[in-house]
């Protein structure tokens, strides 16, 4: 009897996870397919929007040197529903805080020759599962803001015991650009990767997915290139970047990878403005 009891036992353990199993796939099924296509209502006009952007310091460069972007220039790259009709565009409204699970190897392949960042697809693989963060917008922006690997940050920066940049002889990474502000972007950005011991890309790859998942993407009106640049919720604040075209140059090339690797983005959030 206490062999059959046992037997009883084990059973209902296993009923029961395998229960719990089902319910949890199933609440993430749910989920999902809310993220498939999510819309969102915003209190403020376009236009009240666009003259908060005229006040958030943003900054248009022609190639050659940055300036003050003007109110036909941030029109030019706020416009939604100039965007929405762009194959590639329509990625600014890709929903970044979902991991497609893309595999490691398939991801190397858009980081060949990308200096420091070439064989790091597992790196990346890892941070986009570990705070769900899409995986394929973490490797282009990573490459945008370090010059496809190539930069001053993504090389390293030394930086001494002190947390003084440019003494010592240990490198920190800093690939997304994070605490790099305008005025004096190397030095702040490598105090940074210092402060949070990013002292190895991949550190510097997974910690900064935290950073971005924690700080904007947790936030569903800002889970987008669009909502990180333009904030339709609360416009002129908490922005990711200056730069009036920074989602632009990121949908581009996260549309251009898609198209390379023959996948297509699956959750996508569209905002819309008070009337």
């Amino acid at each position: 009897m206490r062999i059959q009891k046992s037997k009883i036992m084990g059973i209902s353990i296993f009923s029961a996870v395998i229960a719990v199993f089902i319910i949890l796939m199933a609440a993430e099924a749910i989920n999902n397919a809310k993220l498939k296509d999510r819309h969102i209502k915003v209190n403020h006009t376009y236009k009240s929007a666009l003259d908060k952007q005229m006040k958030a310091q943003a900054v248009y460069s022609n190639g050659i040197e940055w300036k003050s972007a003007t109110r036909k220039q941030i029109d030019t790259y706020m416009n939604i529903e100039q965007l929405k009709k762009d194959k590639a565009q329509r990625y600014q409204f890709l929903n970044l805080s979902k991991t497609q699970k893309v595999d490691p190897k398939t991801l190397n392949k858009l980081l060949k020759g990308k200096g420091i960042l070439s064989d790091h697809g597992t790196s990346f693989a890892r941070a986009s599962r570990l705070h769900d963060v899409n995986e394929i917008y973490l490797i282009n922006h990573a490459l945008l803001e370090t010059a496809k690997g190539k930069s001053e940050l993504a090389r390293g920066v030394v930086v001494d015991d002190k947390g003084t940049v440019g003494k010592g002889n240990k490198k920190y990474y800093n690939l997304f650009g994070i605490g790099a502000y305008d005025h004096d972007p190397i030095n702040e950005a490598a105090k940074y990767a210092y402060r949070q011991g990013w002292d190895t890309p991949e550190k510097a790859i997974v910690g900064g997915a935290y950073f971005i998942k924690k700080d904007f993407l947790s936030d569903a009106a800002q889970s987008t290139l669009y909502g990180m640049r333009f904030n339709p919720e609360n416009p002129g604040q908490h922005q990711y970047a200056t730069d009036v075209r920074w989602a632009h140059h990121n949908a581009r090339m996260i549309a251009k990878d898609y198209k390379k690797l023959g996948l297509k983005g699956e959750y996508f959030t569209t905002y819309e403005y008070a009337k």
